[in-house]
């Protein structure tokens, strides 16, 4: 949405379980595993 900050945002995804990348290079890599199914 466009509403609440980028930290509450994270927050929220990972309180369901969602791991969520640092950076982009972390993202890109953790997209990377899950295309692998690893």
């Amino acid at each position: 949405g466009s509403s609440g900050t980028a930290q509450a945002k994270k927050a929220a995804f990972e309180a369901v379980g969602v791991t969520v990348g640092r950076t982009p290079s972390e993202t890109a890599e953790l997209m990377r595993r899950i295309l692998r199914g690893k």
